[in-house]
């Protein structure tokens, strides 16, 4: 799959805090997977309407996550987190996260990940609702798996 940075219509800006970086001066690697988690939910909230207040209902889990990291990251970095969905399975959803900075056009750090539907409730497994593939479908330009 060849992406470039124009295929992605969501991006968030990051605010880095003082306390993101390590030892190295470098923002800690954990840290970053807290900004993929802020790119994941500002989607979800916008593009699928998600209320996380409605912790029982319809809800995604993480079960997969992958993370490559290219570029060191700096506290003075400006970064955006840019995510897009890219293929909706019947139980699953595949994301995928890029980590820019400083208005550049390749990642920093890029992260893979398979969001699974879930009912906490009965801790069972669900499939993707209509509603969310028609609203992926339509903000993504998808096909229908």
């Amino acid at each position: 799959m060849e992406i470039q940075l124009s295929d992605f219509k969501h991006n968030l800006e990051i605010q880095i805090r003082f306390n993101d970086v390590d030892g190295f001066r470098h923002i800690n690697n954990a840290i970053v997977q807290e900004y993929f988690d802020l790119g994941r939910m500002d989607y979800l909230i916008n593009i699928l309407n998600f209320d996380y207040k409605q912790v029982d209902n319809e809800n995604l889990v993480i079960v997969s996550n992958k993370t490559d990291f290219f570029q060191p990251l700096h506290l003075l970095d400006k970064l955006k987190v840019y995510t897009k969905v890219y293929q909706i399975g019947e139980k699953s959803i595949k994301m995928l996260q890029w980590l820019v900075k400083d208005d550049e056009i390749n990642p920093a750090v890029t992260c893979s990940s398979v969001m699974a539907g879930f009912i906490p409730s009965k801790e069972t497994s669900m499939a993707i609702p209509d509603k969310w593939r028609k609203a992926l479908n339509e903000y993504e330009n998808l096909i229908k798996i």
